[in-house]
């Protein structure tokens, strides 16, 4: 196996331990949240809208948070702010029974 192919199976790895760190995370918080750039799961979630001079953006707190980002090494934190230009999603997720 060359460099190359070795470099794809790494990424490859690390792309599907993420993802499944990601599917057990979705079990413990309550909200999935997305902007332009990134997902989140999180607790608790705040979305204010801000009017400025450039138009407006939103203001998103976010506490207990999993941050969907491969390059981080700490996923978790307690809090999050977020400032969005763009659309931001919030979904409730649904409590396991």
């Amino acid at each position: 196996m060359d460099s190359i192919d070795e470099l794809d199976m790494y990424e490859a790895e690390r792309r599907l331990a993420l993802y499944n760190e990601y599917r057990d995370a979705t079990r413990v918080f309550r909200y999935y949240v997305e902007t332009e750039l990134r997902a989140y799961l999180a607790d608790k979630v705040t979305v204010e809208p801000v009017e400025a001079p450039g138009g407006t953006y939103f203001k998103v707190t976010l506490t207990d948070v999993w941050i969907y980002e491969a390059e981080r090494p700490n996923r978790s934190a307690p809090e999050v702010t977020v400032y969005e230009v763009g659309p931001v999603h919030v979904q409730r997720l649904k409590a396991e029974e």
